[in-house]
């Protein structure tokens, strides 16, 4: 595996952080019901949602495997 290159997956990320996919998409300003579609491929993420919950998350929007 190429460490420098691999993502960490979105829900790691939240797991680490504490943090229910509710809570973060409340903070990001979009709905758990969007989030849940987004991350199932029935929606897509916009550029303004991954930044945000990149910042929230501490981390940088493209090392972040959104579609695990």
């Amino acid at each position: 595996m190429n460490f420098i290159n691999s993502k960490t997956a979105f829900t790691t990320l939240l797991s680490e952080n504490n943090l229910s996919q509710r809570t973060i998409s409340r903070l990001a300003g979009i709905s758990p019901a969007l989030l849940t579609m987004m991350r199932k491929g029935q929606r897509t993420f916009q550029l303004k949602h991954k930044e945000n919950m990149a910042m929230i998350l501490g981390y940088e929007e493209q090392k972040i495997n959104w579609y695990e």
